[in-house]
């Protein structure tokens, strides 16, 4: 007991008798006169798999497992300390390798548990946000916000929230049609990109989900502008090798050819209202404008148009015949107008 006194720094006889102290439950007592010194706080030393030392003192025992007095970890149990990937038996010795692995998987999936609860499908559907973000490459706003929405519904909705990953697309499309030009995604790349992710979602299903829930939401599913796929649709046609290739032989620079086409794309768009366009794809109708609004740069510059149906079909994904037909419809709008194109 000697020996654990000094260890303590401890005084090694009582103030008023000069008897022996010794640890006792945690206080420091003499043995002669019985007299409580002071109390006695242990350092939290003990450690799973170490040997007893004579004279410790009995509190250590007690310590939370692996040094961690500030966490507090399911029903008070532990697998090793918070980040141990390496396992030892109450004596101290290594495991095996095939208990290190068992160990391991246990401790992950014990960890998960704790951490998320009742809320796994929510963090699931929070990470397959995270997954499509980063797929469709939107920003950390656009993200956010559908995160924002995803939890507001939850906490709002009267009625149970079946199927979270559903919820999550309708929350993404949102925050899509919120930010508008700075996110210019359309609803048909949402539904593919969350069935790339293995998820079973479809156009239909997110807009039946979003009119479900307009009541909590305040947003009601409207097909998009063409205006909004404007820049989207230059950023295609300006980053294709060929365009460039083309633009550069006709002795122009990019950037002044990027914006005479765009001002061109803005007029033909003012040009067409809504009312002609129908139900058309506002998307391939944007395409369908650069197209047009090429032509419409190399009459005023007096040379050969850069774009093809073939090229700009190449370069943004849509169909020829897609492109020639709403191409046709503003031919002859642009006709009426005494605008040849």
């Amino acid at each position: 007991m000697v020996d654990a006194v000094q260890s303590y720094n401890i005084p090694e006889s009582c103030p008023d008798c000069l008897g022996r102290v010794i640890i006792s439950r945690g206080h420091l007592v003499c043995t002669r006169c019985g007299l409580v010194i002071s109390r006695e706080y242990v350092l939290p030393t003990f450690q799973m798999g170490a040997e007893r030392r004579e004279g410790d003192p009995e509190a250590s025992q007690y310590v939370s497992l692996g040094n961690r007095l500030h966490i507090v970890d399911g029903l008070g149990s532990y697998i090793g300390y918070h980040k141990d990937r390496y396992f030892r038996d109450s004596t101290g010795q290594s495991l095996s390798g095939k208990q290190q692995k068992k160990f391991r998987r246990l401790k992950s999936v014990y960890s998960t548990r704790v951490r998320i609860g009742k809320d796994e499908a929510k963090y699931r559907a929070l990470r397959t946000l995270n997954r499509v973000a980063k797929l469709l490459m939107l920003n950390e706003q656009v993200r956010d916000r559908a995160a924002y929405l995803f939890n507001k519904v939850l906490s709002e909705a009267e009625e149970r929230i079946s199927n979270n990953i559903l919820l999550m697309a309708v929350c993404l499309l949102m925050g899509v049609r919120e930010f508008k030009q700075e996110a210019p995604i359309t609803l048909e790349e949402i539904a593919e990109v969350f069935e790339q992710c293995g998820h079973r979602v479809s156009v239909r299903t997110i807009v039946r989900e979003a009119l479900r829930l307009r009541s909590i939401t305040g947003h009601v599913p409207r097909i998009r502008k063409p205006r909004d796929y404007v820049p989207r649709v230059l950023s295609l046609l300006i980053n294709n090798g060929e365009v460039v290739r083309k633009v550069k032989t006709r002795g122009w620079d990019v950037s002044e050819y990027k914006s005479k086409l765009q001002k061109k794309m803005f007029f033909i768009l003012d040009l067409v209202p809504s009312s002609k366009r129908g139900g058309r794809n506002p998307f391939i109708f944007t395409v369908s404008s650069a197209y047009a609004g090429d032509r419409l740069v190399a009459e005023e510059c007096g040379s050969k148009s850069v774009l093809t149906q073939k090229l700009a079909s190449a370069a943004t994904d849509v169909a020829e015949y897609s492109i020639r037909d709403h191409f046709g419809m503003i031919k002859k709008i642009a006709k009426m107008s005494a605008i040849a194109i």
